[in-house]
């Protein structure tokens, strides 16, 4: 019995920590569309290698296609006023899925970016 509980309070600790490490994302929203970014469960850390900057904004490579059938999704671009600075000094993004014209079948798009506060 000892054993199980010290099982669930390790899982209560990891899933805690893990809740907390980016809930600065919670109440951001798009500083241009005003849309909401989400929170923890749609941001999320992106490599500074899959980030690239240009005079016109930023260009993220976007996650694997949704589905197996979708093309290489390529690059999503970021205009210059749609950046907001990441306190952690390191790139970030919310995804969320949205419906395309096909039943069933979604899309990702992104709704956030945040950078770091050194770059541009």
């Amino acid at each position: 019995m000892g054993e199980r509980r010290g099982r669930i309070v390790l899982l209560c600790l990891i899933l805690a920590s893990n809740a907390s490490a980016h809930s600065w994302y919670s109440g951001k929203t798009d500083p241009v569309l005003h849309l909401k970014c989400c929170g923890d469960r749609d941001c999320h850390p992106v490599a500074s290698g899959d980030v690239r900057s240009t005079r016109q904004g930023y260009y993220v490579r976007q996650p694997q296609p949704y589905s197996r059938n979708d093309p290489a999704a390529g690059e999503w671009f970021i205009p210059w006023d749609r950046v907001q600075a990441a306190p952690d000094d390191q790139y970030h993004i919310c995804e969320t899925l949205y419906p395309t014209f096909r039943v069933g079948r979604y899309r990702l798009r992104w709704t956030c970016f945040f950078a770091p506060r050194t770059t541009g």
